[in-house]
């Protein structure tokens, strides 16, 4: 998987993949749950500890769309303690078909979107706060090539 590395050599975007706890996909749509760093994103309320999130984005990418996260800390803001939606997650999924590329009166489209939220809340508040070790973004080292070469053949290659 090809990633766009950030200035400390950690990946700044990465969706799914071997990274996510556990990843769904529903019709069009990928819900990954994974640990990110929202303060990197502009969440002035994050600590910079990766927090679990709930991460929608399209299955078939397009240049024009987006991903939409749900964190763990704002899943009560989404559904009840019974599993009914609340107001804010019927705004929020005409949010999220919008960040996702669908059409923003497309009612299915936003149907769709608040049902895999609402399905997808368990498992977000199931999902470990910290995140485990094993899953761990680890930094690209920086480092010089040098290599050894006589009459054009490399004799030896190493980085320092």
């Amino acid at each position: 998987m090809t990633s766009i590395l950030g200035p400390s050599g950690t990946p700044m975007v990465e969706l799914g993949g071997e990274r996510a706890w556990r990843q769904r996909v529903i019709g069009d749509v990928v819900c990954s749950y994974q640990w990110l760093d929202l303060r990197a994103s502009g969440d002035h309320t994050a600590d910079g500890e990766p927090e679990p999130c709930m991460v929608l984005f399209p299955a078939f990418r397009r240049m024009e769309t987006g991903a939409y996260t749900i964190p763990q800390r704002n899943a009560y803001a989404y559904v009840d303690n019974k599993g009914n939606p609340t107001p804010q997650l019927l705004k929020s999924s005409a949010l999220a078909a919008e960040t996702l590329g669908f059409d923003m009166n497309d009612r299915s489209a936003i149907s769709r979107m608040l049902d895999v939220i609402c399905e997808g809340i368990p498992d977000l508040i199931d999902m470990p706060s910290e995140q485990p070790s094993a899953l761990e973004v680890r930094k690209h080292r920086l480092g010089v090539e040098v290599t050894a070469r006589a009459a054009g053949r490399d004799l030896h290659s190493e980085v320092i």
